[in-house]
């Protein structure tokens, strides 16, 4: 079964709280760390393991990336594409390409691109907190199905 695996990045501090001169560079904070795990034991539950674990290059999705990796036992690869300011539909093919070539794709980005990429997809609105997913079904790719949301 084609699965695509929408991930918004766990929570992080803020630039003044991580002592940081960009947004690019704040990490995840105690909380986000514990996220990031609680979302990867939840994909495990699911039976979810990507073949690739696909993230925004900004620090705090990355390492969201590196914790779900740890545990679901897949690769990760950095994906400009995947920072929040490229076009959502942009996105959505950049993502089809991807499973194209790949049975479970986990994509970890930011929010509106997560809920509006989402939106594009299977028609549903969703309100992503940090460290939530979504799972489509693509077994249809004109039609994916919404078939979970873990917050």
């Amino acid at each position: 079964m084609k699965t695509l695996i929408l991930i918004r990045h766990a929570n992080a501090l803020s630039a003044y709280e991580a002592r940081v001169q960009t947004d690019a560079e704040r990490p995840l904070s105690q909380a986000g760390l514990l996220k990031a795990a609680a979302s990867a034991q939840e994909l495990l539950r699911q039976s979810l393991r990507p073949n690739i674990i696909l993230t925004s290059p900004l620090l705090r999705a990355v390492q969201t990336a590196e914790i779900l990796a740890q545990h679901l036992q897949a690769p990760v690869s950095k994906e400009t594409v995947l920072n929040g300011l490229h076009d959502d539909r942009t996105v959505c093919e950049f993502l089809t390409d991807q499973l194209s070539e790949h049975e479970v794709v986990a994509a970890v980005g930011h929010n509106p691109n997560i809920a509006y990429v989402t939106h594009l997809f299977c028609k549903q609105a969703l309100h992503f907190s940090p460290g939530s997913f979504a799972v489509l079904n693509f077994d249809d790719p004109h039609h994916p199905q919404l078939t979970f949301f873990g917050e």
